[in-house]
């Protein structure tokens, strides 16, 4: 039996969109900009871009930015998003689960 070292490639967005469990039936758009709220009402940051399978289309992560700007931006994975309204991501974790997601390293 041979293993497979598939890598999945990724492409970053400006935007996406999202398919969140029920009540939501149709897809919410994440956009470049909007505002990114913990579960404890705490802004985050920023969404910088969305990160989209390449295979799929479908997108996987957004990429989480500061104010001030840095050079590190954390992944949140989509299953992390608990609502969308038309200028706010809002997540299912609390403020300091925000700073341990995983740091984006570019190719």
């Amino acid at each position: 039996m041979r293993e497979s070292n598939q890598v999945t490639e990724e492409k970053i967005m400006v935007d996406g969109r999202i398919h969140l469990p029920k009540p939501h039936p149709i897809p919410q758009e994440i956009q470049r900009g909007m505002k990114v709220m913990s579960s404890d009402g705490r802004e985050v940051g920023f969404v910088a871009a969305v990160i989209i399978q390449k295979e799929t289309g479908s997108v996987t992560h957004i990429l989480l930015g500061h104010i001030p700007v840095t050079p590190d931006y954390r992944r949140i994975p989509v299953t992390l998003v608990e609502n969308v309204d038309e200028d706010t991501v809002y997540l299912s974790i609390i403020h300091q689960a925000a700073d341990k997601l995983a740091i984006h390293q570019p190719d």
